[in-house]
C-alpha cells in the first residue's frame, strides 16, 4: 500500500486495533503490564509513537506465549505482516542465556538497552554527558544561523532553551 495517500490512516486504524487487543488482554489478566503497582488497572502494556510500538511485559513464559499468540492473531485479522526480523527485544533483569531464550521465543533480535530513540539516549544506567554530544551538535547547527551579531545574549538563551525543550516532542 505504499504510495497510496490513505495508507497512513489505515495503518493507524490497524495499530489502534492492536492497542485495543493488548488492553483487553491486560484487563483479562492474560498479559500483565509493567509497573502495575504505580499505574492503576494493571500497569502499562504498550506505548505507541508514530509507526513504532513498544510492548512491555514481564518475562514469564506464559506472558511470552500469550504475546506471541496475540501478535499472530493481529497479523491474521489485520492482514498486516509483523516483521519479526526487524523487531528488537530489550530484556532487563535476566541472565544472558535467559535473555537469548526469550528473544528466540519471540523470533526477535536481542538488543541492549543503551539505545537512542528520537536521537535521545536511553539506558538502564546513568547516561554520561558525552552521550548528548551528537544532539548538542545538531542543536548548535540549527541555532547557528540565528546567532548573528544583532541577536542579544538573552534572545540567544531563549532560542536555545526553546530548542532544547521542543526536542523530545
Amino acid at each position: 500500500m505504499q504510495g497510496v495517500h490513505i495508507s497512513p490512516l489505515l495503518f493507524n486504524l490497524d495499530i489502534h486495533a492492536l492497542a485495543g487487543i493488548l488492553d483487553k488482554a491486560r484487563m483479562a489478566g492474560h498479559l500483565p503490564g509493567v509497573v502495575g503497582h504505580l499505574i492503576p488497572r494493571g500497569g502499562v502494556t504498550h506505548l505507541q509513537y508514530a509507526e513504532d510500538a513498544m510492548i512491555m511485559i514481564e518475562g514469564l513464559d506464559l506472558d511470552i506465549v500469550n504475546l506471541k499468540f496475540l501478535l499472530l492473531c493481529f497479523e491474521t485479522m489485520s492482514g498486516l505482516k509483523i516483521n519479526f526480523d526487524k523487531s528488537m527485544v530489550v530484556i532487563l533483569g535476566y541472565s544472558a542465556t535467559e535473555q537469548q531464550r526469550i528473544a528466540d521465543n519471540l523470533n526477535c533480535r536481542l538488543a541492549t538497552f543503551h539505545i537512542g530513540y528520537l536521537e535521545m539516549p536511553m539506558s538502564d544506567s546513568k547516561i554520561l554527558l558525552s552521550a548528548f554530544d551528537l544532539l548538542a551538535g545538531r542543536v548548535a547547527s540549527w541555532a547557528e544561523p540565528w546567532c548573528g551579531r544583532f541577536t542579544s545574549r538573552g534572545s540567544k538563551y531563549v532560542l536555545i532553551s526553546f530548542n532544547h525543550a521542543s526536542l523530545p516532542m
